[in-house]
């Protein structure tokens, strides 16, 4: 179950540029019932292989802007590791709350986007 979790996720992070906050914490909580803050950090784990793979597939179709991508990843190393330590000092049931408020969030805004077009 834990290879097909993988597998879904790694598709839906190539074809739609998500997978560990969409895909992978949720099956983990969910479905195999680990806590959200396991979930979290696996979910983080599984970025390295899976990014590298996807922008080298964009970087091959000419749709990978490496400058941006080298910015963006230099404060995101700075931005994960405050994120992941205030994560960990959070209760679980916040941590959760606060994942599904941001998801809905997220969701609310795309369909808005989408239907206003």
């Amino acid at each position: 179950m834990v290879v097909l979790t993988g597998v879904g996720a790694g598709l839906f992070s190539g074809l739609l540029g998500v997978g560990g906050g969409t895909i992978i914490v949720p099956a983990l909580v969910l479905i195999l019932g680990f806590s959200q803050h396991m979930a979290q950090g696996v979910s983080l784990a599984v970025i390295i292989p899976t990014a590298i793979m996807g922008a080298y597939g964009y970087s091959l179709r000419g749709r990978l802007n490496r400058d941006l991508g080298v910015k963006l990843a230099c404060g995101s190393v700075i931005g994960v590791f405050l994120g992941s330590r205030i994560a960990c000092s959070l209760p679980q049931g916040d941590l959760k709350k606060i994942f599904g408020i941001f998801v809905i969030i997220v969701a609310l805004k795309i369909l808005k986007d989408v239907f206003s077009k």
